[in-house]
């Protein structure tokens, strides 16, 4: 398409435990953050289908800040305000991601309950919503937001949700 820009997109891939975790950032800011359990292809292979039309370049040095801040997310430490974004989004997903930010480490909300703290009372459907565009996942941490009889969606399965709540769980219970 016309006067569509193509950008660098710097990627890579860590591991956590079971966890592998994708990032990628551009000269703006952070991108992407992709999740996989156990096993996964490289960082340029699974980003090729988010970023068909970029150029995508093997760059963890480019992805430092979005590396730091998803060992923060992972450990219970508060992510930086400082971490660059490059995302696109609508008022109301910035709103209902940064109320979802709020949600303490190891402990869950229903979509209800974010519904009404980011002034959306009876609006679960459209937070549900929200959270299915949540480029950064671990930033915004849209696992924790479940429905009232279980887990509830996530984009990357229910499994890898139900991993990260645990591990959380876990590590809580470590810092007791």
């Amino acid at each position: 398409m016309a006067g569509e820009e193509i950008r660098k997109i710097h990627c890579c891939m860590i591991a956590a435990d079971r966890l592998r975790i994708y990032m990628a950032s551009s000269e703006r800011g952070a991108l992407s953050i992709g999740l996989l359990l156990d096993k996964g292809p490289d960082s340029l292979a699974y980003f090729k289908r988010l970023f068909p039309k970029d150029i995508l370049i093997e760059d963890k040095r480019m992805n430092a800040a979005l590396i730091e801040a998803a060992g923060d997310a992972l450990s219970g430490r508060p992510v930086s305000d400082a971490l660059k974004l490059d995302i696109r989004h609508t008022p109301f997903q910035i709103k209902v991601w940064e109320g979802i930010r709020k949600i303490p480490f190891g402990e869950t909300m229903t979509y209800g309950e974010v519904a009404a703290m980011t002034g959306c009372p009876g609006g679960a459907r459209a937070i549900g919503q929200a959270m299915a565009r949540n480029p950064l996942p671990l930033i915004f941490p849209c696992h924790r937001v479940v429905a009232v009889g279980g887990l509830g969606g996530f984009g990357a399965g229910p499994e890898l949700k139900e991993y990260l709540l645990k591990r959380e769980k876990s590590r809580l219970l470590k810092n007791i």
